[in-house]
């Protein structure tokens, strides 16, 4: 019997084993969503999936989707504050 590990390493050894870290990866910063972005522009928008570094984000009408590309530098910089530059390199509202 080895030292213990802390659940959070043996999860990400489990995910990695089974392939499976981009997934979670993926799945957490498409959770995170309102958190980063905030109770309000959550109401409106929907991130859908994450493909290649890039976002896609459904927005509920024309205003927001104009609101939200003015932003978008932004709310660029708090995914990369929360997940690292690499992870989302572009979002794209539709």
């Amino acid at each position: 019997m080895g030292r213990p590990r802390a659940l959070g390493q043996m999860m990400n050894a489990t995910l990695r084993e089974f392939g499976m870290e981009e997934k979670a990866r993926k799945y957490t910063i498409l959770s995170s969503w309102p958190e980063i972005v905030g109770e309000k522009v959550a109401e409106v928008t929907t991130p859908e999936k994450l493909d290649k570094g890039v976002l896609s984000v459904k927005v509920t009408n024309a205003v927001w989707r104009y609101e939200l590309t003015m932003r978008k530098t932004e709310i660029l910089s708090k995914l990369h504050r929360h997940f690292g530059i690499n992870e989302v390199t572009d979002i794209h509202w539709k």
